[in-house]
């Protein structure tokens, strides 16, 4: 979801054309991480302001049409549908669908308005929802805003039973459900879409979840275990009984397996119930020994322990200090079989550890995981932000854990112990998206934010831009708007690409606008049906940007510039 300004105008056809510099007034519609929750009181059929200043500026324009389920296609009765503000997402008017899902919001200014819909049992959606855009609704004079079908999603459940040996229940065990992604893009990762612990019975449930395809995950402990140096130290062999309760689970997937690789999909339709339960078995716990030799400057470099599911951390462990300063060595006591991430010695090491025994780790293992430290600075000489939000997105690797994050104080930061690999750098401050520009190391400047990390450490300049300009335009496919087109913003240059491609969708009356826009030279292509292109691959957009719109901004365009020509909407 985009915010948009309201414009009007006359096209010609071109395939080249000017960028016209027109500075607005408009508010920007406030973003939202949830539909506001709309109106209960509203009379079947009757559109109720909800703000005083709303009802002093009545209009002549509706809002109408009916609400279907977008798996069936049956109407949906009783469904809250309401219109919001551009400006600051208040609810200016809602209602009720009637007994064959029509609704009518009537008596509107002309405005371009973001249209919501909810209902128990189905998904709050946008109107024509795409991943996080969709088609604002632009009421006014010729804009036909009678006759939408507004396709509202049921949710689907997963639930199920986690159980250990003989089938009795495990209470409070963590099941983590991952989305897998819907399209195969470059760069496109598994993702944690929810979190839920079991009952007393074993059992968990997730709810309203979109239709997919998901992978589960489940990490517990025995509540008979006692692990560690409870059970045994090193002056104390083990017994036969002590050795029984050391025991742990390891981290267990759908269907029962404890190979990550062999985790079983769980595809989701809309509006399913399905059924996922995962048995859990003791295996003896394992114990680590791992070096831990004196710094420089005479502490102690502690090993830390992470365990990653599907690329996301799930914990982290650092061992204790008691063993190292006598022997320069430490433990992990109490593991679970299972894969680790280990981050050893001065300078640090990363081992991939696929754990299946107790053992003492070879100090010389893994790959080295050098620091990233560097200085942040803005294209045009102003200050930067105080913090900066920073992060590293693993493109190519073999690096289990995808993200690593940092903040930057006063334009300086550092990553410590990176693993090798091509990552996409990422910045951020409080309130937007600071596009990186470009990247410099070692007396080599490239654009964009891609680094390459090897076995030294990496000093870099990042150089951000303010991003401050938005283009706006409209698509149109004959001589009429285009709506639900996905509009790309393509940088010319594709060293450029991931830092600087930005996307948006067309509203009802083929408007659109692309945000946090750096200076550089682009093309504006506008591609029917097309969200399920890579569009994050130069080569797969190629074959559209031939009939795009050159724009170029740079820093003297201003805040907000306007296409003085159409955007043609290519078939997909």
């Amino acid at each position: 979801m985009m915010p948009h300004s309201i414009a009007s105008s006359v096209f010609r056809p071109a395939d080249r054309v000017q960028v016209g510099l027109v500075f607005t007034s408009l508010a920007l519609l406030a973003l939202a991480g949830a539909v506001p929750l709309l109106s209960q009181s509203a009379t079947h059929g009757t559109a109720r302001p909800a703000h005083p200043a709303t009802a002093q500026a009545m209009g002549s324009y509706r809002i109408a049409g009916v609400v279907v389920n977008a798996v069936t296609g049956e109407p949906v009765r009783r469904a809250n549908v309401a219109v919001l503000d551009e400006a600051d997402s208040h609810t200016v008017a809602s209602v009720e669908s009637d007994s064959e899902g029509k609704f009518e919001l009537a008596n509107l200014p002309a405005a371009k308005y973001q249209l919501t819909a909810a209902k128990r049992g189905f998904r709050t959606a946008f109107y024509d929802e795409h991943e996080e855009f969709n088609s604002a609704i632009v009421t006014g004079p010729d804009q036909d805003t009678g006759h939408l079908t507004f396709r509202l999603m049921p949710g689907a459940v997963l639930r199920g039973v986690v159980s250990a040996d003989g089938g009795d229940p495990v209470e409070g065990a963590r099941v983590m459900l991952f989305e897998q992604p819907s399209h195969h893009r470059q760069g496109a990762r598994i993702t944690q879409a929810d979190t839920a612990l079991t009952d007393d019975t074993g059992a968990y449930e997730f709810s309203n979840l979109a239709a997919g395809e998901y992978l589960l995950a489940v990490v517990a402990e025995p509540w008979y275990a006692l692990q560690g140096e409870t059970v045994q130290t090193r002056a104390t062999p083990a017994t036969e009984n002590s050795a029984a309760l050391d025991v742990a689970y390891p981290v267990t997937y759908f269907d029962s397996t404890t190979d990550e690789a062999s985790a079983t999909p769980i595809a989701l339709a809309g509006g399913s119930r399905e059924e996922a339960n995962i048995n859990l078995h003791p295996a003896p716990a394992l114990h680590l020994a791992v070096a831990a030799p004196r710094k420089a400057d005479g502490s102690v470099a502690r090993p830390e322990l992470r365990q990653t599911v599907f690329g996301t951390q799930i914990s982290a462990l650092s061992a204790g200090f008691v063993n190292a300063l006598q022997t320069g060595t430490t433990d992990f006591t109490g593991m679970a079989p299972g894969h680790y991430e280990l981050v050893q010695g001065d300078p640090p090491r990363i081992t991939e550890l696929d754990a299946a025994s107790s053992q003492q780790v070879d100090p010389d293992a893994g790959s080295p995981a050098p620091t990233v430290a560097g200085i942040l600075r803005m294209a045009t000489g102003q200050p930067l932000p105080d913090e900066v939000n920073l992060t590293l997105d693993l493109l190519e690797g073999t690096n289990s854990q995808n993200e690593l994050a940092t903040v930057s104080h006063h334009g300086r930061f550092t990553f410590d112990a990176v693993p090798p690999g091509t990552w996409s750098v990422t910045a951020a401050s409080l309130t937007k998206i600071l596009p990186v520009v470009s990247m410099g190391a070692g007396g080599a400047v490239h654009s964009g934010g891609l680094l390459t990390v090897r076995d030294r450490p990496l000093s870099v300049l990042v150089t951000l831009s303010q991003g401050d300009a938005r283009v706006e335009g409209f698509a149109l496919k004959g001589r009429k708007g285009f709506a639900g087109a996905m509009i790309v913003l393509a940088p010319r240059d594709s060293g450029a690409w991931q830092a600087l491609i930005r996307r948006d969708q067309s509203d009802s009356d083929g408007s659109f606008a692309l945000r946090d826009v750096a200076p550089g030279q682009y093309n504006v292509i506008a591609i029917e049906d097309g969200w399920d292109l890579d569009w994050s691959r130069p080569e797969v957009m190629a074959r559209y940007l031939q009939r795009g719109i050159a724009v170029s901004i740079n820093s003297q365009s201003g805040n907000l510039l306007r296409l003085a020509q159409p955007v043609t909407v290519q078939p997909r």
